[in-house]
């Protein structure tokens, strides 16, 4: 235990797989965020009342990240296998749904097109709202074989959406 931190340092675990899932995941996200605001400017920055309804929607979605951010804690990894040694949280947002980081970055991606009426970022955010669920599958599966409670946490938690998913 290094003794200026006080706790033993955690570790990321990462096949070469889990590896391309998150660069994958990431490169879907960020160019339908890039590609939002270049369409908007390129279509002469129409407006409309989906612009309120997206912005209101990605606004959500920041929240709802940080929110769900600040609930993982130490357990947060960018990598789809949990931080050992791995625990279960299911408090704060965690607590009705299992991925709740994900669901609002699907938020803020169709929120991005909605406010800027850019139909090629909402192309994107089709294509990333695939990655996230392949994602999704990949991650619970690692989970259910490093937390022991979690198969019981998941059969009583919705995935994505409550009531939907």
């Amino acid at each position: 235990m290094p003794p200026e931190t006080g706790a033993a340092p955690r570790r990321l675990e990462c096949s070469p797989e889990d590896l391309r899932l998150v660069r994958r995941h990431h490169r879907a996200f960020y160019a339908l965020l890039v590609a939002a605001p270049v369409e908007w400017f390129w279509r002469g920055r129409p407006g409309g009342w989906l612009q309120l309804g997206g912005a209101l929607l990605f606004l959500a979605g920041v929240i709802g990240y940080r929110r769900a951010g600040w609930a993982l804690g130490a357990q947060l990894s960018p990598l789809v296998a949990p931080r050992e040694p791995a625990r279960l949280v299911a408090s704060g947002a965690y607590a009705r749904i299992r991925h709740p980081m994900y669901l609002a970055e699907l938020a803020m991606a169709f929120g991005a097109a909605l406010t800027l009426r850019a139909r090629v970022a909402g192309a994107l955010a089709v294509v990333f709202t695939a990655v996230v669920l392949h994602r999704i599958g990949r991650e619970e599966r690692a989970l259910c074989a490093r937390i022991a409670e979690y198969p019981a946490y998941a059969a009583r938690t919705y995935r994505l959406m409550p009531y939907v998913y």
